[in-house]
């Protein structure tokens, strides 16, 4: 396995990363995204890197793959249509949702559209208890008469029945008539996909999962049948929102497990980073064409998380779709490099949510885009070179970026062309500054304490502005930056997690059935594994449980010890609630009694990703790397400012400069602010010092 490659699709371009594992080198490119056929910008893109490269498919060995295709089918509502079955009396479980309100003080709040009508959910006559076994049973004949309406109307089916996360048989006898009468028609299970309680959060995840399955499984077919067709017989791979890797045939199964693929990918990358560059406490800052993805890394690893959102209404806990599975904790918010700005009826200037994509892109790619975006701007103050846009690949106009601004904000708000600029990237700086402190807040974080990792296209054009409001230190620019989201793929582990629920006073005689349920997940994780062909001998479990006080309504997740579990580890186990509950709340109370919920194991198959290298010398010169001089706009050095410009292959490790400086390379561009310094550290890094705090001018 000479050389492996990580492929990334996002909204505006597929990105390329390809590792030769002898010699350590990368190559990378960017290829833009075929919005209504994202096959096709995968396979094309291949293709064309393959001929850059000279690399022939037989020689790669591993392909890694991330797609935001899941998550914008469901944010763009353009999935199956599909139907929901449920237990009789539960049809309004996804309409009502949870009672609490996201915004207490908004009279006019309106909850998540459901992403099933409620004429499209269909009761079925059966009930089973938690403990007591079956309450109605299934109606087999009766229900092989409802399939007739559910084939004629639709193309997907959800099944969710109460408590199916404690006794599925209903589950599965339905999944079962429904392949036997209507093959053609794709199912899902709710116990197939979560074993935890909640019937609103576990049935939501397997609507999301019927909503999205036939668009992945033909997606994925139609990459794996031209793979083949091309003689590729090395091991393929997805990655999923965990940060773990899976089969495509996994994924076909159950693609809701994609549905924050791609970001996660840039989050384990950074984490590998900080870990070479001394910070374990890191801060990822990824801003592609689309969106920008924020997460923080805690004593080197993602923060994790059972339950996410999908569509959240102004990043507000509660107002999303939730999706109950383990996965990598952070918030995306739709500020990208496509993000449109335009004049509101208020006299402001307003930038996103709506993205100009790849097609037809922002005004200064020339294909057919006529409302300005915040790659219009960054061009008109002087940030990107209109001649180097990835490298010279793709030619971009200045001078129709500054029509854009002037029609579409500078003239209908009688303001300068150039301030309207400089108010675009200052508006699209405050809302990823403001998310990112929301973000940390809420996690009891401070970013002060955290080194940047700046990735993405736009990223590291943006990072120090932000950096400055935050206060963070410094900010860290990796080599390939605009495509290591991908390059993230690179270092993903074989990993599944798995769970049950099983609702618990802890006590000795608990911890047995406890045991046996730790026994179970591991065995399934450890088939799940083999069968992704990860290494059976260098398999790692770790054992988590979500466990509360008795009569609290939510839980905390504890470190659970492995091995055999007996009465000698009661002790430890409450201790360990009781210290989490104490870091997390300030307080703790040990003569109330602990209460097991969710029993979860992580099992892997850790990765050999190549190590970053070190680049020989430490006496590298800035002036060797200065390509010249242009205009750049900085507002505290009173507008437009003599800016350096240097080439980033050119920039060895040692050397060193001053802002304002514009740093080039083929697929991100990274500017230094008038009075920071930028040093090149061992590995070819880009190190940004963050000199004056709070001045975001």
């Amino acid at each position: 396995m000479a050389k492996r490659i990580g492929f990334d699709v996002g909204g505006t371009f597929t990105d390329f990363v390809l590792v030769d594992e002898q010699t350590s080198e990368l190559d990378v490119y960017k290829y833009p995204t075929t919005v209504d056929n994202p096959s096709e910008g995968v396979l094309t893109g291949l293709s064309e890197f393959f001929d850059e490269t000279g690399v022939e498919i037989d020689n790669v060995g591993q392909l890694i793959h991330a797609t935001t295709l899941a998550t914008n089918t469901v944010l763009e509502r353009d999935g199956a249509d599909t139907a929901l079955l449920t237990t009789d009396g539960f049809r309004d479980v996804p309409i009502l949702g949870r009672q609490k309100r996201y915004d207490l003080y908004d009279l006019f709040i309106e909850k998540p559209d459901p992403l099933i009508d409620r004429e499209d959910i269909y009761e079925v006559d059966e009930r089973i208890h938690p403990s007591e076994g079956v309450v109605t049973p299934l109606d087999d004949d009766a229900f092989a008469e409802q399939i007739e309406q559910l084939r004629a109307d639709y193309e997907s089916v959800a099944i969710s029945f109460l408590h199916s996360y404690e006794d599925d048989r209903h589950e599965r006898a339905a999944q079962e008539i429904i392949e036997e009468t209507a093959p053609e028609l794709y199912t899902t299970r709710a116990s197939e996909i979560s074993k935890q309680y909640r019937e609103y959060e576990r049935t939501n995840t397997a609507a999301v999962d019927a909503y999205v399955k036939p668009r992945v499984q033909q997606y994925l077919g139609k990459i794996e049948d031209d793979l083949d067709g091309q003689g590729y017989d090395g091991s393929f791979f997805m990655m999923k929102s965990s940060g773990g890797v899976a089969t495509p045939s996994m994924i076909q199964q159950s693609p809701v497990q994609i549905i924050e693929s791609g970001p996660v990918a840039g989050a384990l990358n950074a984490a590998h980073l900080g870990e070479h560059v001394g910070f374990e406490n890191v801060f990822s800052f990824d801003m592609g064409g689309t969106t920008a993805k924020i997460c923080f890394i805690v004593d080197g690893q993602p923060k994790r998380t059972d339950v996410f959102e999908v569509d959240e209404a102004e990043m507000k806990e509660g107002s999303g779709l939730p999706i109950n599975l383990t996965v990598i904790d952070m918030i995306e918010i739709s500020a990208g490099g496509g993000s449109i700005a335009g004049a509101s009826d208020t006299g402001r200037i307003e930038v996103g949510p709506e993205s100009a994509g790849a097609e037809p892109g922002p005004i200064c790619y020339g294909r057919g885009g006529t409302r300005p975006t915040v790659t219009d701007a960054d061009l008109a103050l002087g940030y990107l070179n209109p001649d180097y846009f990835l490298g010279g690949r793709m030619d971009i106009d200045v001078d129709d970026a500054l029509d854009g601004i002037d029609r579409g904000i500078a003239e209908p708000l009688e303001m300068g062309t150039y301030d309207a600029a400089w108010g675009i990237k200052e508006i699209v700086d405050n809302a990823m500054t403001r998310a990112s402190q929301i973000h940390a807040s809420e996690r009891g974080i401070d970013p002060r304490e955290f080194g940047m990792i700046a990735f993405g296209g736009a990223g590291p054009s943006h990072a120090s502005f932000i950096a400055h409001e935050l206060n963070v230190p410094k900010v860290f620019v990796p080599q390939g930056a605009g495509v290591a989201s991908a390059g993230g793929l690179l270092v993903a582990d074989v990993e599944f997690h798995l769970d049950q629920t099983y609702i618990t006073e802890l006590d000795a005689e608990a911890l047995e059935q406890v045991h046996e349920i730790y026994e179970d997940l591991e065995q399934q994780g450890r088939e799940l594994v083999r069968e992704a062909g990860g290494a059976d001998a260098e398999i790692e479990i770790e054992r988590e449980a979500d466990m509360k006080y008795v009569g609290q309504a939510h839980e905390l997740g504890v470190d659970m010890p492995t091995g055999r579990l007996g009465p000698e580890d009661l002790e430890t186990i409450e201790q360990n609630f009781h210290d989490t509950y104490e870091r997390t709340y300030g307080y703790s109370d040990p003569d109330e009694v602990i209460e097991g919920i969710t029993w979860k194991v992580t099992v892997r198959s850790p990765t050999e990703s190549a190590s970053l290298e070190r680049i020989d010398g430490d006496s590298g010169r800035a002036s060797d790397a200065r390509k010249g001089t242009r205009e750049a706009y900085f507002k505290r050095a009173g507008g437009f400012t003599e800016t350096a410009i240097y080439d980033r292959n050119e920039l060895a490790p040692g050397a060193e400069l001053t802002g304002p400086a514009v740093v080039e390379e083929v697929n991100s561009t990274t500017v230094v602010p008038p009075g920071d310094t930028l040093s090149v550290d061992e590995y070819g890094n880009l190190v940004i010092e963050i000199n004056e705090v709070n001045n975001n001018e």
